[in-house]
């Protein structure tokens, strides 16, 4: 997995699917219609439109689902107010904001995650 930076504060939506579908941000930016926020919906569309095999729904963390699939699009209430888009992937965190993340995800709650069957 090549690790993709978001390009402004509001793209991590379309950082994460450039780096799922290995293609540019710009592109997918041009391709999703937005270089602003975007919803599971949006990243679900998209994902459909690339042909990239993925769970029906984004599932919430709980006792249920304790874990997110091993490459997943992570939904995370950051500490510092906002809501991010982070990928998954190999045991390692795909930050688009923050970088390559190792170990415990520390700058905020993973409360979601939609699987990718990739």
């Amino acid at each position: 997995m090549k690790l993709i930076m978001q390009n402004s504060s509001l793209t991590c939506g379309q950082a994460c699917i450039a780096m799922i579908a290995d293609k540019t941000i710009e592109t997918v930016i041009h391709d999703m219609k937005t270089d602003g926020p975007t919803s599971i919906g949006q990243l679900i569309d998209i994902l459909d439109s690339y042909e990239i095999p993925h769970a029906e729904k984004n599932t919430r963390i709980s006792k249920k689902n304790p874990k997110p699939y091993p490459f997943s699009i992570l939904t995370v209430h950051m500490n510092a107010g906002y809501t991010h888009w982070i990928l998954l992937y190999d045991g390692k965190y795909y930050d688009p904001e923050f970088g390559l993340i190792e170990g415990e995800y520390t700058f905020g709650k993973i409360t979601s995650f939609l699987g990718i069957m990739k």
